[in-house]
Order: structure tokens, then C-alpha cells, then sequence
């Protein structure tokens, strides 16, 4: 049965491993955090971005790189019933964000980058994040019967200073054109509903 978007969030919501979800959407906005090192570092930094919602909201950390002690060291597969060890499906962006603007329901694949904007580990990593956004969606449809059209994007974040060798006149990736960048400090504080990327997937 096909669903009204905000009905679909609270079925998603509720058939969810709660193991991945960072940020439940509650109070208008989502904070995505992600542990990083760059070569000068002794200890590992933390990056905090909020982004704000304009409806629900629920954001996933598919890389789980720094969970809490008591789990480091044990990234939980994707799927647990297949082997995750260098397979296609064992590839995870960092983030996917699923959320609610009136009658469209939305996941936007994230991946954070401290400097480079190399596609070797971009392009694959979002790839594989609007790969399982379609495992997620047809796995419930599978199951329950629940239907829903997804509207996917893809971003990439980072802190490069000099990013325009390896985007085009319109901020896409010259590597893949799905793929647009942003700068950290440009996504902080803003609202995923104007976040622009003209190259959307409906799945």
C-alpha cells in the first residue's frame, strides 16, 4: 500500500535498527558528528554539522568509525546475513538523512571529506548509500507491503580550500554529477530543504 510521506517516516521509524540511528530528528534539526584524524594529530577531532529539518526527520551514521568504547572495533555489518568483508555492500557512506517536506519523503546521502575530493573513495561510498537506501526500501515493501517514493541526493562535505579542480561550473563533481559539494561551513545551521542539488534519483 502506498503511504502518505509522513505515515512512511513513522513505519520507517519504527522498523529501523536503532543501533545506526544518531539523531531522531527531535527538535527540527539533526546533528551529524563524525570522528576524524589528519596526519598532525595525536588525538582524533570531532565535526559537528545541524542541519535543520523542515518536517520528521531521522538521520543514520552507516559508517559507524567511532562508536562508543564499549563497540569499537566491531563495525556492525549492513546486512548481517551476508558476509561484510570487502564485499560491494560492505561500501557505506557516512551519513543518509531521511526526511519529510509535505507530501515528498526524501533521503540525502552525505559523506564527510577533511581535504580531498579524490573520487576513488566518493563516488563508491555515495554510490553504495543510494544502494542501500533502495535495499532499505524494498526489503519493507517486501515484508509489509508499505510503499513510498523516495527522492535521493547525494552531497559531499568537506573543508577543502580549493575544491574547483574537481568540480564543474555548477559545484557538481566533475567525477560524478550526482554528486554535489558543499563546504562545511556553507551546510552548518541550514535547512536540508535548501540544499540544492539539481541531480535527484526517485526510487
Amino acid at each position: 500500500m502506498t503511504l502518505p510521506a509522513s505515515t512512511y517516516f513513522e513505519h520507517l521509524k519504527a522498523y529501523v535498527n536503532d543501533d545506526y540511528v544518531v539523531d531522531d530528528g527531535t527538535g527540527g534539526k539533526v546533528t551529524l558528528v563524525e570522528t576524524y584524524f589528519r596526519a598532525e594529530d595525536v588525538k582524533p577531532r570531532k565535526r559537528a554539522i545541524e542541519l535543520k529539518l523542515p518536517g520528521l526527520g531521522l538521520a543514520f551514521k552507516l559508517d559507524h568509525d567511532d562508536f562508543e568504547d564499549s563497540k569499537k572495533n566491531s563495525k556492525p555489518p549492513l546486512f548481517h546475513f551476508l558476509d561484510d568483508t570487502g564485499k560491494a555492500w560492505s561500501k557505506r557512506c557516512d551519513f543518509v538523512v531521511f526526511w519529510v517536506d509535505r507530501k515528498t519523503f526524501h533521503a540525502d546521502c552525505i559523506e564527510f571529506k577533511s581535504k580531498s575530493l579524490a573520487k576513488d573513495k566518493i563516488v563508491p561510498q555515495l554510490k553504495a548509500g543510494e544502494c542501500w537506501c533502495r535495499s532499505l526500501k524494498h526489503t519493507i515493501e517486501h515484508y509489509t507491503g508499505d510503499k513510498r517514493r523516495i527522492v535521493v541526493r547525494k552531497f559531499v562535505f568537506a573543508d577543502n580550500e580549493a575544491p574547483e579542480a574537481y568540480l564543474a561550473a555548477d559545484r557538481q563533481l566533475r567525477a560524478d554529477p550526482s554528486i554535489r559539494y558543499y563546504h562545511f561551513d556553507e551546510v552548518h545551521g541550514q535547512s536540508l530543504a535548501d540544499l540544492v542539488n539539481p541531480s535527484i534519483l526517485e526510487i
